[in-house]
This record gives C-alpha cells, structure tokens and sequence, in this order.
C-alpha cells in the first residue's frame, strides 16, 4: 500500500461524490487499517528480514534468519490485508449499504485471522514432524 493508491482513492472519491456513501467511507477505514498493519506490523519485520540478509553469507539460510521469514504474525498479517483487499474490491463492485459493508470486512478480517493461525499451526506441526523425524534417521552414537 502506497501513496499512489490513497491519492487514486480520494480522486475516486472525489469523482463519484462524498464520504456520506456508505461503502466509501466502509473502504477508506479498511484502507487506513491496512496502512496501520503495514506499517507496525510488516515493515519493522521486513526490514530485519532485509538487514539479516544482508549480513548473511551465501550458502545455507541461518536458522534465525528462516525464523524470521516464517514467522507466524508475518505471514497472518499479510493474510489479513490480503482479503481486506478482497473485501474492497466486494465494496466497490456491489456497493452495499453501511451493515452490509461493515459485515463484509468484518467477515474478510475474521477470515484472515482464521486462515493465518490455521496455516500457522500447520507449518508449526509440520515442522515439529519433520524435527521428530530427523531425530530417528539419526544412528546412534555408541
């Protein structure tokens, strides 16, 4: 999200009438949070992501550094944002009244946070299995 696509939706805005239209006004605060959950959330992330990175050497990826990749708020955070997305592109096509709106970008936020931990729980429980069976390929040592 950037400067560019908030100037877009005030022209926008500004060309179809006014804030009283309840999906505009549904859409322009689904916009702010989302700008709010990058910039808390993903940007400080990113740029240890970014920063790690740099001062890797090539070769294996550290495990601190896939840590940081796979971390699970990352991942369900950009999932959130994802269908809020989605849920304003519903907006701006079916144009539904101040409940209706509401509904469908609560419904996108619920789905998100649901959709993040599920994915999250499984790569978490794949990668507990995946640890268990590394641990009985292993010979033992005598």
């Amino acid at each position: 999200m950037n400067i560019y696509t908030i100037v877009l939706f005030l022209h926008i805005i500004s060309a179809i009438g006014s804030l009283r239209t309840s999906w505009i006004a549904v859409t322009l605060i689904s916009l702010v949070l989302m700008i709010t959950l990058g910039a808390s959330l993903i940007g400080p992330r990113m740029r240890a992501i970014v920063m790690s990175t740099r001062e890797t050497p090539d070769g294996s990826l550290p495990s601190q550094l896939s840590a940081r990749i796979h971390d699970p708020l990352l991942f369900t955070v950009l999932l959130i944002q994802a269908l809020l997305l989605l849920g304003i592109v519903f907006l701006m096509t079916t144009k539904p009244e101040l409940a209706g709106s509401i509904i469908v970008m609560g419904v996108a936020l619920v789905l998100g946070l649901a959709l993040g931990v599920l994915v999250s729980r499984s790569r978490r429980t794949r990668g507990l299995e995946s640890a268990a069976h590394t641990d009985r390929t292993r010979e033992p040592v005598a």
